[in-house]
């Protein structure tokens, strides 16, 4: 039995349509129909208009899409992990596996040296304490002992302060660094947020993202929508003629970014409302 591919290319023959010619018909670009057809899921769009094109065609050409469409679900969906590592996992001791997560020496080394430190003081506690209720204590000497616990705990304290320091330091320095980075670029004065309206009056989609490469809006089906995002914009296209764009009630002409007859257009559109083609 032939497989779900063979077949779309024995009916893609068979139509005598060549790939531009369905590519008008069905409003397909045309390299999302080669990827179909060689079964190269990674070079087709976001998931929803990725299924919405394999129906397309599919049902253009007279064949079930059903076995096709698994295909596609197989390969957008997360690897599962082996039974034979969770097994293996699950066999280890729980420090073991906390260590193996952390995979920092210098804080197994910590761990190791303070544990020590404390275990010594605990000892130290009780044979202080390991005396009789018949045996009398001089009130001097638990003054010693407590002052002896006092300086112990003290320099233990500084020991951890300092060590934790010296460990510290480098993480903690590339934190700040990039925190304030990020802070900068999310409060940026030169940020411009721009009012954007979507009307589609044909079958088309459309996919919008921010100056961050933020995802704002994906959609694919007639009328007029309304959002906000920071400039500069970038804009997908399926379908330039059913679609218009408006960026603070401004018109945006997109003509030179359509992508010859597919009609698909792929473009930036900056600060100033200047449209800048991107090539795929």
């Amino acid at each position: 039995m032939e497989s779900w591919n063979e077949q779309l290319k024995t009916k893609i023959l068979e139509s005598e349509f060549s790939v531009k010619e369905i590519s008008d018909k069905t409003k397909i670009p045309t390299k999302f129909i080669e990827a179909i057809e060689k079964a190269d899921f990674k070079k087709l769009p976001a998931e929803i208009f990725a299924k919405s094109q394999i129906e397309r065609l599919f049902k253009f050409l007279g064949i079930d899409p059903s076995e096709a469409l698994k295909d596609y679900e197989e390969f957008i969906s997360p690897p599962e992990i082996s039974s034979e590592d969770e097994t293996s996992k699950e066999n280890k001791p729980l420090y073991q596996n906390l260590f193996d997560n952390l995979n920092l020496p210098a804080i197994k080394n910590s761990y190791f040296k303070y544990g020590s430190i404390f275990l010594v003081v605990i000892i130290l506690l009780i044979l202080m304490f390991a005396v009789t209720n018949d045996e009398e204590i001089d009130p001097s000497e638990n003054v010693k002992k407590m002052n002896l616990l006092d300086s112990l705990e003290i320099e233990n304290q500084y020991s951890f302060i300092a060590s934790s320091k010296e460990e510290l330091f480098y993480e903690n320095e590339i934190t700040n660094d990039l925190s304030n980075q990020k802070t900068l670029e999310d409060f940026s004065p030169k940020d411009i947020k721009r009012k954007i309206e979507i009307t589609i009056e044909g079958e088309s989609w459309v996919v919008v993202f921010d100056k961050n490469e933020r995802l704002l809006y994906e959609l694919m089906q007639t009328g007029s929508y309304e959002f906000s995002g920071i400039s500069p914009l970038r804009f997908k296209i399926g379908y330039a003629p059913a679609t218009n764009l408006y960026i603070d009630d401004q018109k945006i002409s997109f003509s030179r970014a359509i992508k010859g007859a597919t009609n698909y257009a792929h473009f930036w559109v900056n600060e100033e409302n200047k449209v800048e083609s991107i090539r795929d």
